[in-house]
């Protein structure tokens, strides 16, 4: 998956991570990308297309449709060709070695693959691009330029049209808010100030105001936890598409993943297995990495360190000490008496002899995490054979028991206790 050089191109997505227009500026990287191999009429090149998230965002019917037409038929093309290799594939040949035929047919310049390909691409159906995204770009660079001649009045007004035409999307909201935020700066201290909590409110992953923003606690008295997942299900307009957002936020689950990615895939999977999922550490600044409410106000909190070394030996005392700030935290918010677990996720289950937790803790190793991800696979193929919006809540439950994805299976089968090391 290409990414973002500099600093206010990787801030812009990672605060609008489903923009249109920065999906149009990672689909327009891709085909630069796929461009290199092919320069002339005579060049031929394969390109193999790896990882769950460039593979997501190619297929995804929400981001497919940011590439030009010529390349949405070469990804077809490519899906129809693995159809037809896995029609074709004896049951204990490995998949590389079909890969590695198909590559060859396409080196030696065989006859029917050229065939096949000409009139796959011949038969293109050339239509007018639609011009909306980069309408919207033209716009916003001349309001930009208003700002930068100092034209503050007129680069506020033209902003707030531009927010009023906005589609219902409260990241987006968010981002325009705080340019508005920026442009009444000059002017307007006061009103910039209240702005960009506004703004903030919106979208978390954007600049804090000083003051003004508080903690919003989580409670599930009238929830319904597979109410939840019907919810988080019906997002997905086929089980396909559900398939390619899991395993994209499963790869990001995993130990070596920078924190941000980790954190919000934990998230994610809070909200899947029906949960009210909050990153209070990202949205206050303050708190736990993650922490998931669940029914009868069960809670669980995670303090996540994806990027420590696999061969660490132990936990360390900074590390603990910000355990136990995130428990002192917890107890200020929900109360001492509150039904809590405190999950540490960690490569090493031994905490340094210099070090103690003031509360129970628990340990999720890498062991325990790839089980939870597998059994959340084994979960998601359950649905394969029904319409996610007709699932019923006995068959939810039933799978979610199969595969041991209940509140109370964090700690029996996932975690485990930490060990303190004696001189």
């Amino acid at each position: 998956m290409p990414f973002f050089n500099s600093l206010s191109d990787k801030y812009e997505e990672k605060c609008r991570p489903n923009s249109v227009i920065i999906n149009k500026r990672i689909a327009q990287k891709i085909e630069q990308g796929m461009g290199r191999g092919a320069r002339g009429e005579k060049d031929y090149c394969a390109i193999l297309v790896i990882g769950s998230d460039i593979v997501k965002f190619m297929r995804s019917v929400t981001t497919n449709k940011f590439f030009s037409v010529q390349t949405r038929k070469q990804i077809d093309i490519g899906l129809d060709i693995v159809k037809m290799a896995q029609d074709e594939q004896d049951s204990d040949e490995a998949p590389i070695k079909q890969v590695i035929s198909l590559i060859k047919q396409m080196l030696s310049r065989d006859e029917g693959w050229k065939e096949y390909y000409t009139v796959k691409m011949d038969s293109i159906e050339n239509k007018v691009e639609n011009t909306t995204v980069y309408e919207r770009l033209l716009e916003e660079s001349r309001i930009e330029k208003l700002y930068c001649n100092e034209e503050y009045e007129k680069a506020i007004a033209d902003m707030q049209k531009f927010i009023d035409n906005l589609q219902k999307d409260e990241l987006e909201r968010g981002w325009y808010l705080q340019q508005l935020a920026r442009y009444n700066y000059p002017i307007y201290k006061e009103k910039s100030i209240q702005l960009q909590k506004a703004a903030f409110k919106c979208n978390t992953q954007l600049l804090k105001p000083k003051t003004g923003i508080t903690y919003t606690k989580v409670s599930y008295i009238h929830e319904n936890r597979l109410k939840r997942i019907h919810t988080f299900l019906e997002k997905y307009d086929s089980y396909n598409e559900l398939v390619l957002a899991i395993d994209e936020i499963l790869d990001n689950f995993s130990f070596g993943m920078e924190a941000e990615k980790f954190e919000d895939a934990l998230k994610i999977i809070g909200e899947l297995l029906g949960y009210i999922s909050q990153r209070p550490d990202k949205e206050i600044r303050k708190g736990p990495d993650n922490l998931w409410c669940g029914v009868n106000n069960q809670y669980s909190f995670f303090e996540c360190k994806s990027e420590v070394e696999g061969t660490r030996t132990e936990i360390s005392k900074h590390e603990a000490g910000q355990m136990n700030n995130h428990c002192a935290w917890f107890e200020e918010q929900y109360g001492a008496d509150t039904n809590v677990n405190r999950f540490l996720i960690i490569p090493t289950k031994n905490l340094s002899y210099c070090a103690d937790f003031t509360h129970e803790v628990r340990v999720i190793r890498r062991s325990k995490l790839k089980l939870l991800k597998d059994n959340i696979k084994r979960f998601i193929k359950e649905l394969k054979p029904y319409e996610l919006s007709e699932i019923s809540d006995l068959t939810l439950q039933q799978f979610l028991d199969l595969h041991k994805l209940n509140m109370s299976d964090l700690v029996e089968t996932y975690s485990e206790s930490y060990f303190h090391k004696s001189k």
